[in-house]
């Protein structure tokens, strides 16, 4: 038995895991919806944080700007070409400011813009229909690509590098709604423009990572919830802020981080839902110590 609410399960994943700056491997849950179904969201998130990882050490105050507030707009959309196979987009507004100094690199107090837009496919490799519900296998790829936002900086929006993104995942269902799923997955990052001509003045290199998405959650006709844990690890290559070969260049720096969180839905009229949810950081490598909070609507085409 697949349960009707399960279309919306792709929408509220991206609603809650895509605006990090490292976000395409929350644009990929195991959700697949019939061919010619379609959902389109919009969100908005909420944060504010005044504790930083300078490499991995936490540290009260962020570098520079004491606290920083953050506020996302995220728009997102997918449409299954067919049983299998779906097309997935995901364009995130981004407005952060700080409350102390101006930044050291930029000397602004804010930044403001489109940050990456994002698009995937994500294919059913095999479904094994068991007894009590059913096993999905799953692959993605895709990529993103910076907008025009100042890269290099504390309030930066992104690492302004272009990525390619590749996923593997298995999903469980049974018929009763309860699910769970992993998901691992590689992402490759180009150049970013190095602008204020730091260093040598050559282009910065983005680290690459790996990122790693495990869900549990429970839906049926009435109302989507699900727990889960979000973790990027970076290569080897790059530094850390205050550390070995830093000198103000960010989109090099390697951005780790470990986040928890649990996401909400409950559908309203027909084809319209709203959401709700909560991410936070438990641990981390160059990146602020941040719990975001998140609502949404989500439209469905069935």
């Amino acid at each position: 038995m697949k349960l009707k609410i399960n279309f919306t399960a792709m929408a509220i994943t991206a609603l809650f895991l895509a605006p990090m700056t490292s976000k395409a491997q929350g644009l990929v849950d195991g959700f697949f919806n019939k061919k010619g179904e379609a959902n389109i969201s919009l969100s908005y998130s909420s944060s504010v944080y005044d504790a930083f990882y300078v490499g991995k050490t936490k540290v009260d105050g962020v570098p520079a700007h004491n606290e920083i507030s953050q506020d996302i707009i995220n728009l997102y959309a997918n449409y299954a070409i067919t049983d299998r196979l779906t097309a997935i987009a995901s364009l995130p507004y981004i407005s952060s400011e700080g409350k102390g100094v101006a930044d050291p690199v930029n000397g602004t107090t804010e930044q403001s813009d489109l940050q990456d837009l994002s698009i995937m496919v994500k294919y059913a490799l095999y479904i094994d229909q068991l007894k009590n519900g059913s096993m999905t296998y799953f692959a993605a790829a895709g990529g993103s690509i910076p907008m025009g936002y100042e890269s290099n900086g504390i309030l930066s929006l992104g690492t302004g590098a272009p990525a390619l993104d590749g996923k593997l995942g298995m999903h469980y269902q049974n018929n009763f709604g309860l699910f769970g799923t992993v998901v691992l997955g590689a992402t490759v990052r180009g150049e970013a423009d190095n602008e204020f001509n730091i260093g040598d003045g050559q282009d910065f290199n983005a680290p690459n990572s790996l990122n790693t998405l495990i869900k549990l959650g429970y839906c049926n006709n009435s109302f989507y919830v699900d727990a889960w844990f979000d973790a990027q690890s970076t290569s080897d290559k790059g530094v850390d802020i205050a550390g070995p070969g830093f000198a103000n260049n960010f989109p090099e720096t390697r951005v780790s981080y470990s986040r928890v969180g649990g996401d909400l839905f409950i559908p309203i009229v027909k084809n319209f839902g709203i959401s709700a949810g909560i991410g936070t950081i438990v641990d981390g490598r160059n990146i602020g110590k941040a719990t975001t909070y998140t609502g949404g609507i989500v439209y469905s085409i069935r």
